[in-house]
């Protein structure tokens, strides 16, 4: 009865309000999926109750269920090998104060670009010593984080998403996918705006709203009212016996472990060169692969020098393992969510909508940039999104090659915006925890933040609908951002 229409939305949108009402995710994801249960199974509680256990096992990722378990317990043995800790002594000596340590974390950020959740559990995992003793809040540290992931990931041409845009391109069609891929790039505003926006405040230290009340609870010395849960990092560490290697190899270790077996698996699957083998790649199995070995490799390079004991080791992994037990379970609900939104047929109700949007032609990018934000809000996942938005894309534009592009450009932008903004999407959930962040806390503080950048993006859409330049585009796009900070420093913070 409500297949295909907008109550196929509904879920999601009623989750996305008691989240920020009530501030308990749980229980907000928890009414969202039964709500969406109920509209596809009726009134009967047994049968709803089928529908809710059915489409979450089918929805379930277990690898990357797998994954996070499997790093956080490599983030526990850095922990306990004391690491952790001298990284952020070292750290701490080498950087001269609280803008140097916010760059650092910045440019860590970039230059993890295979794969969001790595980055956001790497990144966090890395800086928060560093970012703690120079009194940043766990809010800023997960912005940071949240901003410099998919952001980057989406712009980066060897990456997990390329491989995965790539796939969503129709067979036959005369452009390939990862070179449509590639030549939108320059068009995706958004991410190009938001890492200008993040270096940029964190250059000038530029902050407002309610991230302004958090760094100056913590610059005022008082508890980080914005942290979550907080693991031990240092406190019941092994005697503090470790080095700054014994953070820096492992993490190495990690990294050149995850390239070699993404590009193993691409190759296996028909690779023949670098970015075809990174297109094809298995990046969540990459990754299990990548930490399991991780962890071996921490025993061998911990216990010979006896840096922990034996024991200690042993008990990393299962203390490790419940570090990321609460955001799994914020997951497993959100991917559910996301099932039952396919469940009633959201994709046929936006392909609907975007029916009538060809009589506005010069308008086309910028509706399809806003309903891929509000797509992507609304589910949590912006690789579904893609899946749901990128053919209808295709199949509208595809006899204007150049307003093809500016098209799958703002899919891209919009799947990615709104992704970044969700309370319930996946990478915001491993941003606040990665950053130890209270995750309603960050996404309060963070989408203040990104209002500036989406107005921005927006006004880029338009101009670029009407010029097809980025020439043209981009710059102006930038202008109205900066326009946008000035107004906001001068009668928002300086008055």
């Amino acid at each position: 009865m409500f297949y295909g229409t907008w109550v196929s939305l509904l879920p999601p949108i009623i989750a996305i309000i008691l989240a920020l009402i009530t501030k308990q995710a749980y229980l907000a994801l928890f009414v969202g999926v039964t709500t969406g249960a109920f509209f596809i199974a009726g009134p009967h509680p047994w049968e709803a109750f089928g529908v809710f256990l059915d489409t979450m096992v089918s929805n379930v990722d277990l690898t990357i269920i797998i994954f996070l378990i499997l790093i956080s317990i490599v983030v526990r043995l850095m922990q306990m090998s004391g690491g952790t800790n001298a990284y952020g002594e070292w750290a701490y000596r080498n950087l001269k104060n609280k803008k140097s340590s916010l760059i650092a974390t910045s440019l860590l950020g970039v230059l993890i670009f295979m794969d969001d959740g790595f980055n956001c559990l790497t990144v966090g995992s890395v800086m928060m010593p560093v970012t703690d003793k120079f009194k940043v809040s766990r809010a800023k540290l997960a912005y940071i984080i949240d901003a410099t992931a998919a952001p980057v990931c989406i712009l980066a041409p060897i990456s997990s998403w390329a491989a995965a845009i790539n796939s969503y391109i129709p067979e036959g069609y005369p452009i390939n996918g990862f070179s449509m891929f590639v030549r939108a790039i320059p068009f995706n505003f958004y991410a190009l705006l938001t890492l200008i926006m993040v270096f940029g405040t964190s250059v000038l230290g530029f902050d407002y709203g309610i991230m302004r009340k958090y760094e100056k609870v913590v610059e005022d010395g008082q508890l980080d009212i914005s942290a979550g849960k907080r693991s031990s990092e240092s406190a019941d560490s092994a005697g503090m016996k470790g080095a700054v290697i014994d953070l820096v190899l492992p993490m190495a270790f990690l990294i050149v472990t995850a390239i070699s077996a993404m590009i193993y698996t691409g190759y296996l699957a028909g690779g023949t060169s670098l970015v075809e083998c990174f297109a094809n790649c298995e990046s969540a199995k990459s990754l299990v692969f990548a930490s399991l070995l991780t962890i071996l490799f921490c025993a061998c390079l911990y216990l010979p020098r006896k840096v922990m004991s034996f024991k200690d080791y042993m008990d990393c992994i299962p203390t490790g393992s419940t570090l990321m037990v609460p955001f799994m379970i914020i997951l497993v609900l959100a991917w559910t969510l996301k099932g039952m939104i396919g469940g009633l047929g959201a994709d046929v109700f936006i392909n609907s909508v975007m029916q009538g949007a060809g009589s506005v032609y010069p308008l086309i990018p910028i509706f399809l940039f806003l309903i891929s934000v509000f797509v992507s809000f609304s589910s949590g996942t912006s690789w579904g999104t893609f899946a749901i938005m990128v053919p209808v894309t295709v199949a509208m534009l595809s006899s204007d090659q150049q307003m093809l592009l500016i098209g799958i450009a703002a899919c891209l932008a919009g799947g990615v915006t709104g992704d970044h903004i969700s309370p319930i999407s996946d990478t915001t959930i491993m941003s606040s925890s990665g950053a130890g962040c209270n995750h309603i806390d960050h996404v309060s503080s963070q989408i203040q933040y990104q209002i500036p950048v989406i107005v921005a993006s927006s006004v880029g859409y338009l101009i670029a609908g009407f010029t097809k330049s980025f020439v043209i585009a981009f710059p102006v796009a930038v202008l109205v951002l900066v326009m946008e900070l000035f107004c906001i420093y001068k009668f928002a913070i300086k008055r």
